[in-house]
């Protein structure tokens, strides 16, 4: 006679998460009204405080939680993948993750205190994602935006091998004009790209976003902190006086 199989571990953490009413004890109500209906997640305090810091001290602490527990700043979809991986260590992702949901669960990671699920996130982006031009420029600024240096590292090895190709790729002047300086010293000790290509980029980046009005003082300044970074020696006399000596970077 065989014996009934018994229910794993994960299997029983992953019926907790989506049917369990009994032994729930605390409750999220995620999503933004304005974008969509906001979804309730019934959970377990014991669970989430063993995996966050800030959900100890939101749960076992002189704080008091009442009723459930609003998250505006997320969608409902992230925050589920999020639990998923707080019961099961897994974010359960056969295809790269869409950008959204990618930015969603490094703020959540960041939010909570969670540096292992930083880390799944940085393994998946490893594992699963076929990086593409148009990729890498947001990847980038996720990357800069979190201070995640093994992220970080990943669009580095893309950006220094690609430059040329990924300077023509639209996403590049939607990038954070505060992530520009670490971008030029990064492509200004690469060789193979020369100080003309990106500093002409930089004005290019600077017209489309309309910097070149000053119309946004603080953005200007911070694109102007970044061409300061290359080193205008390394230009011709001629390309010295036809670019940096009559840009508008520096004759405002």
């Amino acid at each position: 006679m065989f014996t009934k199989r018994m229910p794993s571990s994960k299997e029983r953490r992953i019926r907790l998460l989506r049917d369990d009413d009994d032994l729930a004890d605390c409750e999220f109500l995620v999503g933004d009204l304005a974008s969509e209906e906001p979804r309730l997640f019934r959970c377990h305090k014991m669970i989430l405080a063993t995996a966050s810091e800030v959900f100890e001290r939101m749960f076992y602490s002189d704080f008091v939680v009442v009723g459930p527990v609003r998250v505006t700043d997320v969608s409902a979809a992230s925050f589920e993948r999020f639990l998923r991986y707080i019961y099961v260590y897994e974010i359960d992702a056969e295809r790269f993750l869409p950008l959204k949901e990618l930015g969603e669960l490094f703020y959540l990671a960041d939010k909570y205190m969670m540096q292992d699920l930083t880390d799944e996130i940085v393994g998946h982006l490893k594992r699963k994602h076929n990086w593409t031009l148009g990729d890498v420029w947001p990847m980038y600024d996720l990357a800069c935006i979190h201070e995640n240096l093994p992220l970080l590292l990943l669009c580095y090895e893309e950006i220094t091998k690609y430059a040329e190709n990924l300077f023509s790729v639209g996403s590049f002047y939607r990038l954070n004009v505060n992530h520009l300086k670490r971008l030029v010293i990064l492509l200004s000790q690469q060789p193979h790209i020369s100080t003309k290509l990106i500093f002409q980029q930089l004005e290019e980046y600077g017209r489309r976003n309309n910097l070149n009005k000053t119309n946004e003082p603080e953005k200007f300044l911070k694109l102007v902190e970044a061409a300061n970074q290359l080193d205008f020696n390394k230009l011709s006399m001629a390309d010295l006086e036809s670019g940096p000596a009559v840009s508008y970077l520096f004759n405002k």
